[in-house]
């Protein structure tokens, strides 16, 4: 077990969010799980429980991971498609400026495959799949964009879809096309980044596959 540290999880009640904050406990880690109802997050030893709205200002965001005193942020909020400017773009961008400004240099986000390389969108293999999400991959292209010119020290963990399936501790990075992928499988990747600085300025692109995770993770490019 790691020497833990004090996480910022952002989008705590989410599906990716609630299996992530579970390994990170696991890992040894405090974590600081913010969501817009916070009441419907188990309070315990490691778990501090913090309300956080990604429709409030800059200043109330930057406010509360300053109470925080935390050391990383890994942010798995989404809308799910309802409010895909407000939280996927724009809360994400939030949460990036709060960071820098109270000091927090380690960020981990979650993607969506290929939404940070526009430029594969046209692939034959990847079109299908952009062109039923059009907007809201544009919205994740911002997100990844703003945080990869932030200046902070960021990894990317960009899923292929999410199925409710059981995880096998196992992923593919960059395949050739998308493909499924299970929610505890991408939630250990968010959380086994933090303690991976090998990871940092790092984006990958996932599906279910047969590598370990971490093995997959440290892997050279």
């Amino acid at each position: 077990m790691s020497m833990g540290k004090r996480i910022i999880l952002v989008g705590a009640t989410g599906r990716v969010g609630a299996s992530a904050l579970e390994d990170l406990v696991n890992a040894g880690h405090e974590v600081i799980a913010c969501a817009r109802v916070a009441s419907k997050i188990p309070a315990s030893q490691q778990v501090e429980p913090m309300t956080l709205d990604l429709h409030d200002p800059l200043s109330q965001v930057t406010d509360a991971f300053h109470k925080a005193h935390a050391e990383a942020v890994v942010f798995t909020a989404g809308s799910r498609g309802k409010d895909i400017n407000q939280i996927d773009a724009l809360g994400a961008m939030k949460t990036i400026e709060a960071a820098k400004t109270v000091g927090i240099t380690r960020y981990v986000m979650l993607g969506a495959m290929y939404a940070a390389d526009w430029l594969r969108w046209e692939q034959p293999r990847v079109k299908p799949a952009i062109d039923a999400l059009a907007d809201y991959y544009v919205t994740k292209n911002m997100a990844d964009q703003y945080l990869i010119g932030s200046g902070l020290d960021y990894t990317i963990i960009e899923p292929g879809s999410l199925t409710e399936q059981t995880g096998t501790g196992a992923i593919q990075v960059e395949p050739d096309g998308p493909g499924p992928i299970p929610i505890p499988d991408v939630a250990q990747c968010l959380a086994d980044c933090v303690d991976l600085p090998q990871t940092t300025g790092r984006i990958y692109n996932i599906i279910g596959g047969g590598t370990p995770i971490k093995q997959a993770l440290t892997a050279e490019q």
